[in-house]
């Protein structure tokens, strides 16, 4: 619904002649009380007929709103325009010429997906990409993609060469090829891609994680860093940073539980863990590994210090639950623990899936992470954590969980617990699968408290979940009273897409199971429908800092609460990106105390005259331009 806004300051001039300065909108509060706050308008955007599972959104034209990209995620898979074959969208955030916004597919004109010459062979339209995360490599205004390649090792016969690429905008939303550098001729299972400037001089760089070097395989990928040379060419600096690892060792389980072996990564994230302004390295590792924190030294090295600081993994090393453990007592046994009988048929092939010594060792008892998302959560001003966590029935409750971790300030974290913050849930069947895939921190209300936005694919008993925060540090979940809970969704895009002041949610339909309502990876566009309340849309511009603003922080104050958030350049599974402008939702508050931009290296901006229910770029250095209300320009 929407609220008429109440304006409290008149612009022009007041009755004498003076000048009163530029208006003030002051709102009603939007505050949910219940009820559906989401419609689904996917035919209206213009979506109907688009086919995803993993997408990623930011202003790629420079008109202001914020575009799409989508894309199947299928390894080695070229588009066949001719064909109806589709596995990429580029969608273009326009208006239709009534002053209503939809999508237009702008694919095939865009460049963003041209092959490579001399990868033609085999046919196809588009170049295959898998992961795709934007940052402005050449500093000119316009964001960039990085189009990651998941080569699949397994299925060499239908490689056609296509590799990642770093594809350059000229600010229209139409690419060319730029460095060959970040390619991995072999090949290369890319997870994960997010910008950061890891050395703070203006000049973006990329982090990307890799899965298994061939699925089935015990060989992890090695985790890659490629620093900008300050034109938008890339050199790989992973072994000078202090981030290479071993490739571990067939013969010997030492590496892997001494924890210096690779580790299948799932998702990268990049951003500041203990406020010095510098960015961090996360990578979110499957197969229960050591999840990896690499604190930045602020010197180009990184070291790992996730396992000291409560991000690797959490405290419960227990394995008792484990089934093919009971499997494996059931056959070898008696062991000690007892895990009791067997809830599996079939022990003589499971007991098998169990090695002594490796399987109930610290380095294998703990999560199965996708995405790890960075944000203020309790508004203290650093950055906590959360992890999505796949988790099986028959591993049991050893596996770590999808939970929020609370940043003490330095980058150590405590996990408060699912049980005691309202983020536990009772899955209704014996055989449960938590499936969580991707995981957002979004201010869903504008109400000052971030909420939990959590995909979690395709199980049975799965759903997208929307954790609202009531008060500081307490969650409800409330997605289907809100008109959001999109069965076995997969992937997400989070923006304010129609620049009404409220954050508007994308996702996808996983077909991967049997089961699931959908019969293609359709996608849904839930609009906000709660009104804008009260909020503030920021861009930023970076001067000496990269021109993106990626790794920034900006704190907004007002209503007494500060708020901070951090300019992403892209994080989680297979590259999720949110717009680069930031929406604050000011709650009832009408004027805003303080806005103030950490960027990366550690200059601070302090920007006055930033007015609620405005759109703005605060360019480094204190210059504020308004680019105008809550609906746009």
């Amino acid at each position: 619904m929407w609220i008429a806004a109440m304006l409290v300051a008149l612009s022009g001039c007041s009755g004498d002649g003076q000048d009163t300065g530029p208006t003030v909108i002051c709102n009603s509060s939007s505050a949910w009380t219940g009820g559906a706050a989401f419609s689904d308008e996917t035919t209206a955007w213009g979506l109907a007929d688009v086919r995803g599972v993993k997408m990623s959104t930011a202003d790629l034209n420079g008109d202001g709103y914020p575009d799409l990209i989508v894309n199947e995620g299928t390894p080695h898979s070229r588009d066949d325009l001719s064909a109806g074959v589709r596995y990429h969208w580029l969608l273009m955030n326009e208006d239709d010429g009534s002053g209503h916004r939809t999508f237009v597919d702008r694919s095939e004109e865009s460049g963003l997906w041209a092959l490579r010459p001399g990868t033609e062979d085999g046919g196809g339209d588009f170049r295959a990409s898998q992961v795709h995360v934007m940052g402005d490599v050449d500093n000119d205004g316009d964001l960039d993609v990085f189009a990651g390649a998941f080569t699949d090792a397994n299925h060499p016969e239908t490689d056609l060469g296509d590799r990642s690429e770093l594809m350059i905008n000229d600010g229209t939303g139409h690419f060319s090829f730029g460095t060959d550098h970040l390619q991995v001729s072999g090949g290369y299972s890319t997870s994960g891609a997010s910008f950061a400037d890891v050395d703070a001089d203006g000049d973006l760089d990329l982090w990307v994680t890799g899965w298994y070097e061939q699925y089935g395989a015990i060989y992890a990928e090695q985790d890659r860093l490629y620093v900008n040379n300050g034109v938008g060419d890339f050199g790989e600096w992973t072994s000078q940073a202090g981030l290479e690892m071993e490739r571990g060792s067939g013969s010997s389980l030492d590496p892997w539980l001494e924890g210096t072996a690779r580790r299948p990564a799932y998702g990268a994230t990049a951003c500041d863990l203990n406020g010095d302004a510098m960015p961090d390295l996360l990578a979110s590792n499957y197969g229960r590994s050591w999840n990896q924190q690499w604190m930045n030294q602020g010197n180009g090295t990184f070291v790992d210090t996730g396992r000291e600081s409560g991000f690797a993994g959490d405290d419960d090393l227990s394995y008792v639950e484990d089934q093919f453990y009971a499997c494996y007592c059931e056959v070898y046994g008696p062991c000690d623990p007892d895990p009791g009988p067997p809830r599996l048929a079939g022990c003589e092939t499971y007991a098998e899936y169990w090695t002594p010594g490796f399987d109930d060792q610290p380095a294998r008892l703990n999560g199965n992470s996708f995405t790890t998302a960075c944000g203020d959560i309790d508004n203290d001003g650093d950055n906590d954590l959360i992890t999505a966590e796949i988790v099986h029935w028959h591993i049991g409750r050893g596996s770590d969980p999808t939970e929020l971790l609370i940043n003490d300030g330095s980058g150590v974290f405590t996990r408060p617990g699912n049980d005691t913050n309202g983020l536990a849930r009772d899955w209704p069947s014996a055989d449960w699968n938590a499936g969580d895939l991707y995981v957002a921190m979004v201010d869903i209300d504008n109400d000052m408290l971030q909420d939990i936005l959590l995909i979690s694919s395709d199980y049975p008993d799965t759903r997208l979940f929307l954790f609202r925060q009531v008060e500081p540090g307490r969650f409800t979940e409330v997605a289907e009273e809100m008109g959001i809970a999109h069965p076995w969704p997969a992937g997400m895009a989070v923006a304010d897409f129609d620049r009404d002041g409220d954050l508007d949610v994308i996702t996808g339909s996983s077909t991967a199971r049997s089961g699931t309502p959908w019969d293609s990876h359709e996608l849904h566009f839930y609009e906000n429908q709660l009104g804008p309340g009260n909020s503030v849309r920021i861009r930023l511009e970076g001067t000496a800092a990269n021109k993106a603003g990626i790794g920034a922080r900006v704190a907004v104050t007002a209503g007494g609460v500060t708020q901070t958030r951090e300019v992403s350049g892209g994080f989680g599974h297979f590259g999720i990106q949110n717009d680069t402008a930031l929406v604050f939702g000011l709650g009832d508050a009408c004027t805003i105390d303080a806005v103030e931009v950490t960027w990366p290296g550690g200059a601070t901006d302090r920007f006055d005259g930033v007015l609620p229910n405005q759109s703005v770029t605060l360019v480094q250095g204190g210059e504020v331009r308004v680019e105008g209300d809550a609906g746009g320009d």
